[in-house]
């Protein structure tokens, strides 16, 4: 009789998505050769080669292991799901939540956003993730993420996807004494004659530099980062001025400068920030809770606008 747990799944898939068994012990805190062993009892239970090991160069799956690898995803996925859901009909709502968001948007947001849906329901756990745009998109996929916040750029067709109550609009951010900081509003023209400080995450940098180049403008980028705590700062030295969509509350940055965050007159596309998730992954009761939660929030700042 064909006898295997979900723990053994746990253990191939993780195997899977790391492309290593020594990468899936450090993931899953589990010594490799527990590991080696469960897989060896799954390949005995079905009677079939699930990996081509590969020496010091850790494993690939088979054809069959491919197969089997995106059945044992959607058995583990509808085990969660019954979990979940499970816990989450007692009176006391309880369960986890995973969630990826931008790491711009980030800090800003989730903090707030986790502490206000902890006072309704304490006995839901949320596990959070930063993360560039292409780890949040892989972590949706590979059923990391329950839900994930980024921006509407770029995401393919199988993302559900559903607009926050944020800011969308690009605004210019200037050190608080450069002379079009005291203007309501500036225009691409006039920031195109000025360095640049490049907000240097996919897809930000694309969005940024294309609402430039769509009018005609090739802005000089005199410095980039990832950070956008260090673009603010590079700004607020006075190393050039940056277009953001993230609005922090303060003007203030980490070292003490000041800032000023200007208008754009010209009309720009929006880079609209979105809950997203998987079209054929439905939400487990928890997540959709703490979907509806955030619905409700509203997250511009007060001075945002």
């Amino acid at each position: 009789m064909m006898r295997f747990t979900l723990k053994q799944l746990r253990y191939f898939v993780t195997v899977v998505e790391m492309e290593s068994i020594a990468e899936a012990s450090r993931q899953l805190h589990i010594a490799q050769p527990s590991i080696s062993i469960a897989i060896k009892n799954l390949e005995d239970a079905f009677d079939q080669q699930l990996f081509i090991r590969h020496h010091a160069q850790g494993v690939s799956l088979t054809p069959g292991g491919r197969r089997f690898y995106d059945k044992a995803k959607d058995l583990l996925r509808l085990s969660y799901e019954f979990e979940q859901n499970s816990r989450a009909e007692n009176e006391v709502v309880s369960g986890t939540i995973a969630v990826g968001c931008f790491e711009s948007a980030a800090p800003l947001y989730m903090p707030k956003l986790i502490a206000g849906f902890k006072k309704i329901y304490p006995d839901i756990s949320i596990q959070l993730n930063d993360g560039e745009q292409h780890e949040l998109m892989h972590g949706l996929h590979r059923g990391r993420f329950d839900v994930a916040f980024l921006y509407d750029l770029e995401l393919g067709n199988d993302i559900h996807k559903e607009e926050l109550n944020a800011p969308h609009k690009p605004y210019a951010l200037l050190p608080a004494a450069h002379p079009l900081a005291k203007n309501k509003s500036v225009t691409l023209h006039e920031l195109s004659r000025e360095p640049m400080v490049l907000l240097d995450a996919i897809p930000s940098k694309n969005y940024f530099i294309n609402i430039f180049r769509n009018k005609g403008y090739y802005p000089d980028v005199a410095y980039s980062s990832p950070s956008i705590e260090m673009v603010r700062c590079m700004v607020g030295q006075g190393l050039g001025f940056s277009v953001l969509v993230t609005r922090p509350y303060s003007i203030m940055t980490y070292d003490g400068g000041c800032l000023a965050q200007v208008e754009i007159e010209d009309d720009m596309p929006a880079s609209t920030l979105v809950m997203a998730y998987l079209k054929n992954n439905e939400p487990t009761r928890p997540a959709r809770l703490f979907m509806e939660y955030c619905r409700s929030i509203e997250l511009t700042p007060p001075h945002a606008g």
